[in-house]
């Protein structure tokens, strides 16, 4: 029996992504959503739907009954994702969503580790990859742990702008940094030449999964510009979808340091690149099963097996 697979926000622009990729892999998810005209208008044919809005918590616990996995693509998840992992766990589904948001993973982790069904949050282009690196570049236990992100392109969407709002003191503020057993909001910024320490969510993962006294996430300096800059009147004027010609010039890399260990990733296309990674794992955990509770990537799937499924290239040495 194949396993039933779901996206909630199949018709935003995410959604779309994340249900084409589940597509090209040969199967059919349901489609879920808050708007059943926006829904018929983007499913493809013969596609099941279902329509269940964010501040209806019986409605998303029926629309998910008898699923095997849900992927949450409503963003800002900071905003509005607690409400769909609760109606995941409710009706007893896997629970991934997209999200990059460093403070509401944290409060997934502090709060749902108990949780009776499998949750896999971050299944994205950054943190889920940059989680999966740190451990194949630090292959033990190490000192300092650091990790930079840089993007050249831009191709925002207006979903993406609005998350970036919703974060922007996080963002502004360089977030979190893993120091001596502990996350810490008050460590002094000593950002290295072009670099800026950024509030990445893998900052909540890496800890639980690779021994290091310090763990810091830094953004190359374009890279956070571009998120704090937004406002809510150059948000309303991104597009709500972005084309493939135009996320394709967007490329992306992930760069770990442990100890002097290197690893990277490198690829094109952010958020066809989370399509992907989502579809991935949703697929695996469906299929191989997993342990209930919050998990990292590192606990999700196989990191190299993963890496090697997806559209990048990456190198650990």
């Amino acid at each position: 029996m194949s396993s039933k697979i779901a996206v909630y926000g199949a018709s935003g622009f995410t959604g779309g992504l994340v249900t084409a990729e589940l597509h090209r892999r040969g199967l059919s998810p349901i489609l879920i959503g808050r708007d059943r005209a926006r829904l018929t208008e983007s499913a493809p044919p013969g596609a099941e739907i279902r329509v269940a809005g964010l501040d209806e918590p019986h409605a998303l616990a029926a629309a998910f009954r008898g699923l095997d996995v849900v992927i949450n693509c409503v963003a800002p998840f900071t905003v509005w994702g607690e409400r769909v992992l609760r109606g995941a766990i409710s009706a007893g589904a896997t629970y991934l969503d997209t999200n990059g948001e460093q403070d509401y993973l944290a409060r997934i982790f502090a709060g749902y580790g108990e949780a009776p069904t499998t949750i896999v949050p971050m299944v994205n282009d950054g943190g889920f990859l940059a989680d999966l690196l740190a451990g194949l570049t630090a292959d033990g236990p190490v000192d300092e742990l650091r990790l930079v992100h840089e993007t050249t392109g831009s191709a925002l969407s207006r979903g993406s702008g609005r998350t970036a709002l919703a974060n922007l003191d996080s963002f502004t503020g360089g977030g979190l940094v893993y120091v001596d057993g502990t996350w810490r909001r008050d460590v002094p910024r000593e950002d290295p030449p072009g670099l800026t320490r950024f509030a990445m969510p893998e900052i909540i993962t890496v800890p639980r999964h690779v021994r290091a006294r310090r763990v810091e996430a830094f953004g190359k300096s374009a890279l956070l510009r571009r998120f704090t800059a937004v406002t809510p009147e150059i948000v309303e004027t991104l597009p709500e979808t972005r084309s493939e010609e135009a996320r394709r010039s967007v490329h992306f890399g992930l760069t770990v340091d442990a100890d002097g260990r290197r690893g990277t990733i490198t690829g094109t296309d952010t958020y066809g690149t989370t399509a992907q990674v989502a579809a991935e794992v949703a697929i695996r955990v469906a299929g191989n099963g997993a342990p209930a509770g919050v998990l990292t990537p590192w606990q999700a799937v196989e990191p190299r097996d993963l890496l090697d499924s997806l559209d990048v290239s990456w190198a650990v040495g």
